[in-house]
């Protein structure tokens, strides 16, 4: 009984891995043979443009943030001097 209990153990522990590498090897081949003779599909498109806009706001965003944090710190007295510049 021992026997066949070794054998389970070492076909789960080697073989799980190795069957799982070839499944996603081969999804991955497909997923490619699939954007090559269709293209991209206008979901990943989409995406990709979202992607794009998302990280451009939150550039903006975290410039906006720096500019607070100092006005949050400097003195008053300074932040008033060049708020009056600006007029």
């Amino acid at each position: 009984m021992e026997t066949w209990a070794l054998i389970l153990m070492f076909a789960f522990i080697f073989g799980g891995p190795a069957i799982w590498g070839t499944v996603d090897s081969i999804l991955k081949h497909r997923r490619k043979m699939a954007e090559i003779t269709y293209g991209r599909s206008d979901r990943e498109a989409q995406l990709a443009d979202d992607k794009a806009r998302l990280k451009e706001t939150v550039a903006m965003l975290e410039d906006r943030m720096a500019v607070l944090e100092t006005i949050a710190t400097d003195p008053a007295r300074r932040t008033a001097e060049e708020i009056e510049k600006l007029r």
